[in-house]
């Protein structure tokens, strides 16, 4: 059934061109805002990972070292301003932070952005306050010192954003402050000093990305010596198991013309037989299966370069990917079902779209056999704006905590049918899959409810939207 579109029309008139396509404009503009979205909220979870082992530490530290430094600057070294409700405010929110393990899991989706807030609130707005309204030494250092915090706990974009509106909070409640006064000398002395340490420590501070590197470097090694070593004792059984093949049944031949002629040759039964030519074809299925895995390592492992993208049809990619899986079983392949609302092309890499599709099948079929339980099916949707492959199961699901994460590189979840998850696994394949994805101009998204199932979904632009984008 075609879809009525003359309902933005005049009436009596059909829609035009000119009146849908600002429409389908719009609609595109806001597919793409909300895709920067998805990757700012996946950098935000990718950022804070790094902090996370640190922030039942900072939590208490912090909650404590506001709240009795107020006594030091107070009474002991007296400060020319203090103010005990705002430090007693901004030690509260490193509180739950302290309490970060006894956090529910519905509520451990919203970590990042309450550990932006409170380091922006605690460091930059409250240390930056108090040292315009003192511009003392011990206030100038504090600064300087919650400076470098920052720069240790964040990348240098996230340190520039949490640094930059903290400061502006800083500055705006200073401006609004009627009793204040501004060290002017002071804080203008200041400013090279704290220009020097933010391009020291951003200079210095390449850590997490060597470290990132570094580990992309080792699995990258470690994938191309795995392809080395195997590849070649595949190949021989590959060899062997079609030389066997090709032979059997000459030597099946003269095994039976011997016994008829009475020669006294070994009994063999017809099971054994049997037995052996499907041997054969099980040692064909498993050179294949272990390159299959082999060339998912090799891509998921390298970075994605200059693949030229070309025209492709998704029903054919999806068979394509759903014949060449190497399934464990046959109950396994018995278990996806595919489901066709319509074909359609998209600008693409072969390899690239069965790997992804690969990966999908991979996991699917891997927690719902954890789970014992669980159906998969694909789904192939043409759309309007954008086209959909979609990868359902009805397996155990994803802990909300996790979801956001899945897509970073190097993590990994699994979840047991008993709701209790352990880590598995290199955590590339997703991240393979999310460069693949962009690297086509596409997106990948995940929903789940868990205990119900998960649900992958491809996104392709028509082809002529994405050459544009």
């Amino acid at each position: 059934m075609s879809e009525d579109r003359t309902t933005d029309a005049l009436p009596g008139t059909a829609a035009t061109p000119d009146t849908t396509r600002p429409r389908q404009f719009f609609r595109l503009q806001l597919w793409l805002l909300m895709r920067a979205l998805e990757r700012f909220e996946t950098t935000m979870f990718l950022r804070t990972r790094y902090s996370q082992p640190k922030m039942v530490a900072i939590g208490v530290v912090g909650s404590f070292c506001l709240a009795v430094y107020y006594p030091i600057w107070a009474y002991l070294f007296p400060q020319p301003y203090e103010n005990l409700p705002m430090r007693l405010i901004c030690s509260a929110t490193f509180i739950p932070l302290a309490l970060l393990p006894w956090w529910p899991r519905r509520l451990r989706t919203h970590l990042p952005t309450y550990w932006y807030f409170a380091m922006t609130i605690a460091m930059p707005f409250f240390v930056g306050y108090m040292t315009l309204r003192n511009a003392t030494p011990a206030w100038l250092m504090t600064h300087l010192a919650c400076v470098m915090l920052l720069m240790m706990l964040f990348d240098i974009a996230s340190f520039l954003v949490v640094f930059t509106i903290g400061s502006a909070l800083a500055a705006l409640v200073f401006a609004l402050s009627p009793e204040a006064h501004l060290h002017a000398r002071t804080m203008l002395e200041y400013v090279p000093l704290l220009m020097f340490g933010m391009v020291g420590g951003a200079t210095c501070t390449v850590s997490a990305n060597m470290a990132e590197q570094s580990r992309i470097d080792a699995l990258t090694a470690a994938s191309n010596n795995i392809a080395h070593e195997l590849r070649t004792p595949l190949g021989s059984l590959r060899i062997a198991a079609r030389a066997v093949a090709r032979f059997m049944p000459d030597l099946i031949r003269s095994h039976r013309l011997a016994e008829s002629e009475g020669l006294p040759v070994p009994e063999v039964r017809a099971q054994n037989l049997h037995a052996l030519e499907r041997s054969i074809g099980v040692m064909e299925r498993e050179v294949t299966y272990a390159n299959t895995i082999i060339d998912m390592l090799l891509l998921s492992a390298r970075p994605i370069g200059e693949v030229p993208l070309t025209p492709l049809a998704a029903r054919e990619l999806v068979d394509q990917a759903l014949r060449r899986f190497p399934y464990g079983s046959r109950a396994e392949r018995e278990r996806i079902t595919l489901s066709v609302a319509g074909d359609f092309r998209l600008l693409g890499e072969e390899a690239l779209v069965v790997h992804v599709l690969f990966n999908l099948l991979r996991n699917a079929l891997f927690h719902t056999d954890r789970a014992g339980k669980g159906d998969i099916r694909v789904f192939v949707e043409p759309g309007e704006l954008v086209n959909r492959i979609r990868v359902h199961d009805t397996g155990p699901g994803i802990p909300p905590d996790v979801l956001p994460r899945i897509f970073n590189r190097f993590y990994s979840h699994a979840s047991d049918s008993a709701g209790t998850g352990n880590v598995t696994g290199l955590g590339i394949g997703l991240a393979f899959c999310r460069a693949a994805m962009e690297h086509m101009g596409g997106g990948i998204s995940c929903r789940t409810n868990l205990g119900e199932f998960t649900e992958f979904t491809l996104s392709f632009p028509h082809p002529e939207t994405g050459d544009r984008q």
